[in-house]
């Protein structure tokens, strides 16, 4: 991809939109959605302080070619030694208002990342916020269908948020897609997020929360 188009990308649209989006998409959605996107993204092994969520323009990433030989294989050897990847799409966003928050990427990772618009980390944000407050309200996790309206409104091609998760969850992350797709598939994601109280069952759960259940349970 150009550069000059990958970072004038709808950016002249960002700020049409930034007004309409602050007014509508939280009239749609419950009060209560930062926290639903906070609960949703820690079934992942998401850390407010530490994790990095990637930005990518949907329809370039997982193209071959499309990361870095260091990441590739840095990937390969992930999935080789904990039996399963360990970077996954966790949801996407049309809002282009996600390009001014995103931290741009290094020059090197702009070229062999074609659509990679940047991450969000909370030392990297101004105001020292954590990703989960900086996402923006319209956030749809994975196989939950995206609103028709929102996205004539955003008028955007779509970016695609992903992130690393702990090793030790990569072998089961496939349990989580799974379930999320079966509860989520013909959820409103404008209404409450009720089927992430199903969800944590199959969400990640530190080492400590693991042995305290097994405690319980013996």
């Amino acid at each position: 991809m150009d550069e000059r188009y990958m970072y004038n990308y709808m950016e002249p649209k960002a700020s049409a939109q930034k007004t309409v989006a602050e007014r509508i998409v939280p009239s749609e959605v419950p009060s209560s959605r930062r926290q639903e996107i906070l609960e949703y993204l820690k079934l992942f092994g998401y850390k407010p302080d530490t994790t990095i969520i990637q930005v990518h323009i949907t329809g370039f990433f997982g193209k071959k070619g499309s990361a870095a030989p260091r990441e590739i294989a840095k990937r390969e050897a992930a999935t080789k030694r904990y039996g399963g990847t360990t970077f996954v799409v966790i949801g996407r966003t049309h809002d282009p208002a996600i390009m001014e928050q995103a931290a741009k990427p290094r020059k090197g990772q702009r070229d062999a990342s074609p659509g990679y618009v940047g991450y969000l980390r909370q030392n990297r944000d101004p105001q020292l916020r954590p990703p989960h407050e900086v996402i923006p309200l319209d956030f749809t996790p994975i196989h939950v269908p995206y609103p028709k309206d929102w996205k004539d409104m955003f008028a955007t091609k779509g970016f695609l948020l992903a992130m690393h998760i702990p090793s030790s969850f990569a072998k089961d992350k496939n349990n989580l897609t799974r379930a999320i797709y079966r509860l989520g598939k013909n959820a409103d994601v404008k209404e409450p997020w009720t089927f992430l109280k199903e969800l944590k069952n199959f969400g990640y759960k530190p080492e400590w929360q693991q042995e305290e259940e097994l405690t319980h349970t013996s």
